[in-house]
């Protein structure tokens, strides 16, 4: 093998490949040439192994800039194609139960001990300040039936 070949070899794969072979390539056949030939081999074989190890370089210092970013490594969606699936439909249609139909008690009439007659009613703006004292005295179960009137709190937990 010449150096071209070792060095065509070392540019397939940069990043994992080794520079031994290489520099005893070169070594050997720096040799066999006169002077002059050696140095011009030699400057580009140079030349071709600054780029590998350029490239090499810059793989490090993207790492290590992948490494250290608040954003973790960014790579690039080519690396995933084939192998993402990006959409998906699922038909779950067969694993739903029918709907029970819903029922209801029907409820009496409301027994409340104040009038409904037009003009009695007992609605009025309250401040909140008044709403929220009252509310600070309600401190027993007594005190939230005085509250509810003349409903049946029994009735509504038992229901």
């Amino acid at each position: 093998m010449t150096i071209w070949d070792v060095l065509d070899e070392l540019s397939e794969s940069p990043g994992t490949s080794t520079l031994a072979p290489m520099w005893e390539c070169l070594d050997a056949e720096l040799e066999k040439l006169p002077l002059e030939a050696q140095l011009s081999t030699a400057a580009l074989a140079f030349s071709q192994i600054a780029d590998i190890l350029k490239f090499r370089a810059e793989v490090l210092l993207q790492d290590t800039r992948d490494r250290n970013s608040l954003l973790g490594p960014i790579i690039s969606t080519d690396l995933f194609a084939g192998l993402v699936r990006t959409t998906m439909h699922l038909d779950l249609d067969d694993l739903i139960e029918p709907e029970t139909p819903q029922t209801f008690k029907p409820h009496g009439p409301h027994q409340f001990s104040y009038s409904t007659e037009s003009g009695d009613s007992v609605v009025a703006p309250v401040e909140k300040a008044n709403v929220l004292a009252m509310l600070d005295e309600v401190t027993t179960l007594e005190d939230v039936r005085n509250l509810a009137s003349d409903e049946d709190v029994e009735k509504w937990q038992s229901a």
